[in-house]
């Protein structure tokens, strides 16, 4: 039976993803929202200023409680949830692989999600990024499991029972939620305790505080049960070998660099063999991964300057994506341009992002994204450089760097865009200003 859903905020990239996921199980799905949605064009969906007549209203943690559409919907007595409680209803009947972690999730659920898919196990799956071997970031299938990224954040990740998890790392983020680490802690203990199957939950042994919290199933890492014994970088691929469960696997390819990837997608090695997965099915899917939107995406080369953009904003990214960058593009010349994301998480990681630039040439910071947030005093774009200080570092308004960067950059030069809030924008629009 056709049931009808509307997304407040339809644009948000999980929102988007459950949105993807109802259409291809038959439902109608409508949302509104206030920006353009290219990423969801041409699928079914439709973008509207009103309410349906009936039907159930999704929102997320984004949407404001004083938001007309979100009170019209209580006013009217429409079905009103939170989007984890529909992921929650959507979970039922399926054997969820949950993946979470404070940093890794979206690359590491959307490569889990395209070894199954090319294993042919006719995924459900919602990941918080465009995969590119699919060009969306959520579907619906018929077989028993349901990948999904499952998010910390506001605390979500805590009405989900997977079969089965992929624990990346822990670290200090999202305190305007969780108010302390010792909480954010106590958060993933509770979610690691409704994982029903400890064979299927894999967990970093690299990561302190995961090994703090000494999980049951299976550690993976330099060292654990899921062992990584080797990793090379070659072109703009990665090659490694793990030991598991008595057997060697040697060479595996993977065509994204870093070595933090490369345990992510360790973890997924390790996944796809207890599922049952055979060797060859998993190389073969590791080999056409064509990585996620976002995540060291190239967007051009004009003029011999090449242009990427990544979705990093926790300092701690920021470093891993560099050094990456910095090793992967040799003696040409790398320039960061940041954009902060949120005032909390800025103030609260100030000086941490001190040291995340120290790989790129030229470190150029430009005005905070505020996510919704309101502004806090001395919390800034221009602060934070100030911070980070050093003859190559700067500060430009974001209203001015189309004015700039095209005389800044000479040919050879690697420009990255970085943040999870508008600068993804800026990568276009300067080819077009340089062309």
């Amino acid at each position: 039976m056709t049931k009808q859903f509307h997304f407040l905020g339809v644009g948000g990239i999980g929102m988007s993803a459950l949105a993807h996921l109802l259409i291809e199980r038959g439902d109608s799905v409508s949302g509104s929202d206030l920006k353009e949605l290219p990423h969801l064009s041409g699928i079914g969906i439709k973008v509207t200023k009103l309410l349906p007549k009936e039907g159930t209203v999704i929102y997320s943690s984004a949407i404001a409680q004083d938001n007309p559409l979100f009170i019209e919907a209580k006013n009217r007595d429409l079905p009103v949830i939170h989007r984890s409680e529909l992921v929650k209803i959507l979970l039922e009947g399926k054997k969820g692989l949950l993946v979470a972690g404070t940093h890794g999730k979206t690359s590491t659920s959307a490569l889990l999600a395209w070894t199954l898919i090319s294993a042919e196990k006719h995924l459900t799956y919602a990941v918080g990024g465009i995969l590119q071997n699919l060009q969306k970031n959520g579907g619906y299938g018929d077989g028993e499991y349901f990948v999904l990224e499952a998010d910390e954040s506001d605390g979500s990740f805590l009405n989900y029972e997977g079969e089965g998890a992929i624990i990346t790392n822990i670290e200090k983020e999202h305190l305007e939620y969780w108010k302390t680490e010792e909480k954010l802690l106590e958060g993933f203990q509770t979610f690691i305790s409704k994982v029903k199957n400890p064979d299927l939950l894999l967990w970093c042994s690299d990561d302190p505080l995961l090994t703090q919290l000494s999980p049951p199933g299976i550690s993976y890492g330099k060292k654990g049960n899921l062992k990584l014994i080797a990793c090379r970088q070659n072109g703009g691929s990665s090659f490694f070998s793990a030991e598991f469960e008595g057997k060697t696997y040697l060479d595996v390819e993977f065509p994204v660099m870093g070595e933090t990837l490369v345990l992510n997608a360790l973890a997924v090695f390790g996944m796809a063999l207890r599922l049952g997965l055979t060797e060859g099915e998993i190389r073969n899917a590791f080999k056409t991964f064509k990585g996620v939107k976002r995540r060291q995406e190239k967007i051009g080369e004009v003029g011999r300057i090449a242009i990427y953009d990544d979705y990093a904003h926790h300092p701690t990214e920021i470093q891993v994506l560099l050094a990456s960058m910095k090793k992967r593009m040799g003696k040409r010349r790398l320039i960061a341009l940041f954009q902060p994301h949120r005032y909390t998480r800025t103030r609260d990681l100030f000086t941490e992002f001190k040291g995340a630039f120290a790989k790129a040439d030229l470190t150029i910071i430009t005005n905070l994204y505020p996510a919704g947030e309101k502004r806090i005093p001395g919390v800034s774009g221009r602060n934070l450089a100030l911070e980070i200080r050093g003859g190559h570092t700067l500060f430009l308004e974001k209203d001015k760097l189309l004015t700039y960067l095209p005389k800044l950059l000479i040919p050879g030069d690697v420009l990255i865009t970085i943040g999870a809030g508008d600068i993804t924008a800026i990568g276009p629009q300067l080819i077009k200003a340089i062309s």
